[in-house]
């Protein structure tokens, strides 16, 4: 059998060649699979911070640098769903529209 092991802070989605991404997330240790039929997809759940540079224009017409730091982690119940509908780089994905905006809209309404 396939033995799988989980570090800590981290977690997997099970994804059956079957039955498709399995509904529960397998906690931190070691674990037994079907070979070629099941396959863990590792997530790491600890909080990771990330900074996202954003030049926008202020309401008198001036650029403005922001540099934004974020401390964030996926919510550990809902990480097929996230695997399904964003994929293993939902962060890449995910996190520069976000912040982009929220540092946009904070801008105007403080300028």
């Amino acid at each position: 059998p396939f033995v799988p092991t989980v570090d800590a802070g981290h977690r997997a989605v099970i994804f059956d060649r079957f039955r498709g991404v399995q509904d529960v997330v397998v906690g931190e240790g070691t674990h037994f699979l079907i070979p070629w039929v099941q396959k863990p997809i590792i997530f790491d759940c600890r909080s990771r911070p990330r900074n996202v540079p954003v030049i926008t224009g202020s309401k008198d017409l001036q650029n403005v640098n922001i540099t934004l730091r974020i401390l964030f982690r996926p919510v550990t119940a809902q990480l097929p769903r996230i695997f399904t509908s964003i994929g293993e780089d939902y962060d890449e994905r995910v996190l520069p529209s976000i912040t982009t905006e929220i540092l946009k809209s904070v801008v105007v309404s403080s300028a």
